[in-house]
């Protein structure tokens, strides 16, 4: 979980930094071509196309830069699971072996048919509750993934929407500067540059509002955590009603089985 989080935190910030840097050059674009109010024609309509085409680069740029962030996002978080479940699955090997050992150890000891039997009634209740809170833990593991990817996409999907948003703003802003500049081209740079900040300014407080994927992972993993406790508490009263059992069995050869 740790890995994701710190992956999700810097995903955010290099989103936003894409974003609002390409977001405060676009006003720059334009102010780079000074209109001459004073004249009857206005240098900043004559270089309209050069600024278009300088807000269009800039605005594929950024589309382009959030995308490759994504990807590298989605591969980083597919990696992290991948090498969780390779530890994981290493160490339940691990753990079988080791348990089996004990299991042979404990029938090595088994003398008499009411020990025996008590011996195969133990291992049966261990391994059942090994099985049981193996399938508790992947439960809430596949429950805790499916809500940060549904986190995810669902923050995407808004920073999409205020990206096409942007995009429209800024797409009619050029639309109208287009058509000012035949009929009032000495206000048109005014006009356009104000459009663009305030097109900045309402995608900078629509992000500002979002909420944070990191808030959403953490109150899920809150409640992977509790999943697992549950587990391992169910798991240790079986393990130890199966151990009292046990040794009940064995009478008075009850140490030998500690």
């Amino acid at each position: 979980m740790n890995r994701i989080s710190s992956l999700l935190r810097r995903f955010g910030i290099t989103a936003s930094a894409l974003i609002f840097g390409t977001l405060m050059a676009i006003p720059l674009s334009a102010s780079a071509v000074r209109a001459n109010t004073d004249s009857k024609e206005s240098p900043f309509c004559t270089n309209l196309a050069t600024v278009t085409s300088k807000v269009n680069t800039a605005m594929t740029t950024l589309t382009g830069k959030v995308t490759t962030a994504r990807q590298q996002q989605d591969q980083k978080i597919a990696d992290d699971r991948a090498a969780e479940d390779k530890e994981i699955q290493a160490n339940r090997q691990k753990w079988d072996a080791d348990r089996q050992a004990n299991f042979t150890k404990l029938e090595a000891k088994a003398n008499t048919d009411t020990e025996k039997t008590a011996v195969t009634t133990y291992e049966t209740a261990i391994k059942s509750a090994v099985s049981t809170r193996r399938s508790a833990f992947d439960s809430a593991r596949v429950s805790f993934r499916s809500g940060v990817d549904s986190a995810i996409a669902s923050r995407r999907s808004t920073v999409d929407g205020q990206i096409s948003s942007f995009e429209s703003s800024v797409s009619s802003a050029i639309s109208t500067a287009q058509s000012s500049c035949t009929t009032t081209p000495t206000t048109t740079r005014t006009a356009f540059v104000s459009s663009l900040k305030t097109a900045r300014q309402t995608f900078q407080a629509e992000r500002k509002d979002d909420t944070k994927v990191g808030d959403t992972v953490k109150q899920l993993a809150q409640t992977r955590d509790a999943a697992f406790k549950t587990a391992d508490t169910a798991f240790t009263t079986t393990a130890s009603a199966a151990r009292t059992a046990l040794k009940t069995a064995f009478g008075s050869s009850a140490s030998s089985v500690q």
